[in-house]
């Protein structure tokens, strides 16, 4: 009866907490001067390089660099080099020092799966900057193109094993950017490989220098009393300290995405962007087809996305840039047209247009509500086709989850 009374007060002190502990990110346990190398990241002795934490032994068999100290017994290790394989919870590969002499190298990292409970490997682009996609030069009197693609430097995630999904190259500018990648060690998926084919500036001195620093985390599915740790009980329990007894799981839930996603952004507000944005520039990469979700708690009901930018591709300037102008029926489609665009399920914009398939300039300047009845997402679609005078920058939208889906449009204002 003791013990009961104690953890009722402790979740009664939990639950006096302000309102800002509803929605807060995942608690992390404080540091420890006895730390023996978790995983997590930490600062060099110069305050401002990055790496991971791990024990003097660990960061000598992956290949990494000391570069300060996180406890007694674990340093600060910086994965700047290539061919290095880690089975930590979280790694931090950085490129390694690139010139025209050391480009046109292949650099990979294996990751191996920590332990069962891994499903998903969220991989973050926190620095991120490869040669852009390139098309074709243009020939006089054709007006299509093939699309652009990563021609020159390529960064794709294999060794995907039985894994189902299709994961695009990427290239450009992609700071800031994240995917998640689907792993199962019960059926012999237990490692991955991040491959960056970097091109040879001595023959195309013209390229920018390509520079990474990518997190790389593992994340556990939640335990069976997961599924309860919403509403109310999750701003009891996160607003509490974590403590040795928190499993990993526990700690995870909150960054695990639904099934399918490529993208997922769990907090209710923020902002995405398509690949290669490039500060409003572009352009897109071709022959692209993923969702970026958002998180669905029991209080959301739909979306609001404000366009910051949009400029997509088009079939004709006649149209209004929705639905079967964006993507035409392929029984009357003949010759070969643009079929790039953004889906938004059961859109509605501010001044009342609606419509669930975007391109040209559609969602330009606009505040779009989608209320699906489902999961919470938006799917990206290129293809492979460059249209001259035609240009292909890509979006940028902030957004904001629904709670009222009944006055969604009063949320326009």
């Amino acid at each position: 009866m003791e013990a009961t009374c104690t953890v009722l007060l402790i979740l009664a002190a939990a639950g006096c907490g302000t309102a800002t502990t509803l929605f807060r990110s995942p608690r992390q346990a404080p540091g420890s001067i006895f730390t023996v190398g978790n995983g997590e990241q930490c600062l060099g002795s110069d305050r401002s390089t990055g790496g991971v934490c791990l024990s003097r032994n660990q960061c000598n068999t992956q290949g990494g660099k000391a570069i300060g100290f996180c406890g007694v017994f674990a340093t600060c290790c910086s994965l700047n080099a290539c061919d290095i394989r880690t089975n930590t919870k979280v790694a931090v590969f950085i490129n390694p020092p690139l010139n025209r002499e050391s480009s046109g190298l292949e650099c990979s990292y294996n990751v191996e799966i920590n332990n069962n409970n891994v499903c998903q490997i969220r991989i973050d682009f926190e620095t991120f900057n490869l040669a852009p996609p390139t098309t074709v030069e243009a020939v006089e009197n054709v007006t299509l193109r093939p699309g652009y693609t990563c021609r020159n430097d390529i960064f794709q995630v294999t060794n995907l094993h039985a894994n189902s999904d299709i994961l695009p190259p990427l290239c450009g500018d992609n700071n800031g950017q994240h995917m998640y990648v689907r792993v199962n060690a019960s059926t012999n998926s237990r490692s991955i490989r991040l491959n960056f084919k970097i091109a040879d500036r001595n023959t195309q001195p013209n390229l920018p220098q390509a520079t990474w620093k990518i997190k790389v985390t593992q994340l556990e599915c939640f335990n069976t009393l997961g599924k309860y740790r919403d509403g109310f009980l999750e701003a009891i329990t996160s607003s509490l300290p974590a403590t040795p007894f928190s499993s990993s799981a526990d700690r995870d839930e909150y960054l695990i995405a639904p099934p399918g996603c490529l993208q997922y952004y769990p907090d209710r507000t923020g902002f995405f962007e398509s690949f290669n944005y490039n500060r409003g520039s572009g352009p897109y990469i071709a022959n692209l087809a993923y969702a970026t979700c958002f998180k669905r708690t029991s209080d959301v009901c739909g979306i609001k996305l404000t366009a910051a930018s949009f400029e997509m591709a088009y079939r004709t300037e006649d149209n209004m840039y929705l639905d079967t102008d964006c993507q035409v029926n392929p029984v009357t489609q003949g010759s070969s047209q643009s079929e790039d665009y953004l889906f938004i399920p059961e859109a509605e914009t501010a001044d009342g247009l609606r419509g669930s398939k975007y391109c040209g300039l559609s969602a330009s300047n606009q505040i779009i509500a989608s209320t699906p009845p489902g999961p919470i997402y938006v799917h990206f679609h290129s293809d492979n086709l460059v249209t001259n005078d035609v240009p292909e920058a890509g979006y940028r939208f902030n957004y904001n989850v629904l709670n009222n889906c009944y006055l969604r449009m009063n949320t326009f204002h």
